[in-house]
């Protein structure tokens, strides 16, 4: 548990940003948030503290880590925004989340995305087994769901095999998205669609039949009571305010 403290802690606290600067009275929440989804939260965020006297803090990395560092005592959080099931089951296994009390508000869907520059183009999904393509990245497999969901679409399809020796792997969505703007133009990565930018181009939509259904699952943590912060901001992004933020920023919100 020690080492698992090392690694997660002094980055986490690396990456905590306060969305406004209030009195020592303000009330405070914590949010540990799925790294794809950082910039909508933050942006329903914003609008929230509009109108209440809060701080927020945000703690953005992949949903794994997240989990395996709130579980492991290295995050100290209210509310937690994963990008996968399988990590929300983790914290309701760990007595950290109240089944009941999760909810899935939002989904998204995967693409192979290049530099926009990049005069690459995939015609059909085998073509990233062809020299067209030099290096694929994706996430971890293992702490980031984008990059499980990009595994499981290249095993369903057949051809992880064949590719696996071209892969990157990063630890979060953010870190693949600068680092693909930034590659060359035989390097393409697997990404959520809501990650790409006015530096990334979507050169091929991954069928969606091909990895499991993308939902992103929220929850408090702990129990907190009806009425405190924690509580109101969490009806709050579940509600019209998140449900519009997150449509706006290109994410499924009809589940």
């Amino acid at each position: 548990m020690r080492s698992l403290v090392s690694q997660v802690c002094l980055p986490v606290l690396a990456l905590v940003t306060l969305a406004s600067t209030y009195p020592g009275n303000a009330a405070e929440i914590t949010l540990a948030v799925a790294n794809s989804t950082c910039g909508t939260v933050q942006a329903v965020g914003a609008r929230y503290v509009e109108t209440h006297d809060i701080k927020i803090n945000y703690l953005c990395k992949s949903s794994g880590l997240l989990a395996k560092g709130i579980r492991g005592g290295a995050i100290q959080a209210d509310i937690y925004i994963s990008a996968s099931q399988r990590w929300m089951e983790y914290m309701v296994k760990g007595g950290l989340v109240a089944a009941d009390k999760v909810v899935s508000p939002w989904g998204n869907r995967l693409v192979v995305g290049a530099p926009a520059g990049s005069p690459l183009k995939l015609e059909a999904w085998n073509d990233l087994t062809t020299d067209k393509v030099k290096t694929i990245l994706i996430g971890d497999p293992g702490t980031a769901p984008f990059g499980r969901y990009a595994k499981q679409a290249l095993q369903r399809t057949g051809i992880w095999e064949q590719i696996k020796q071209k892969i990157t792997t990063t630890r979060h969505i953010t870190l693949l998205a600068d680092r693909l703007a930034q590659s060359d133009n035989r390097t393409v990565g697997i990404l959520f669609s809501t990650n790409l930018s006015d530096r990334l181009r979507s050169i091929y939509p991954v069928d969606p039949t091909w990895h499991p259904e993308i939902r992103y699952y929220m929850a408090p943590l702990g129990a907190p009571e009806a009425g405190t912060e924690a509580s109101r901001f969490f009806e709050f992004i579940n509600g019209d305010p998140g449900r519009e933020a997150f449509q706006s920023a290109g994410f499924d919100v009809s589940g």
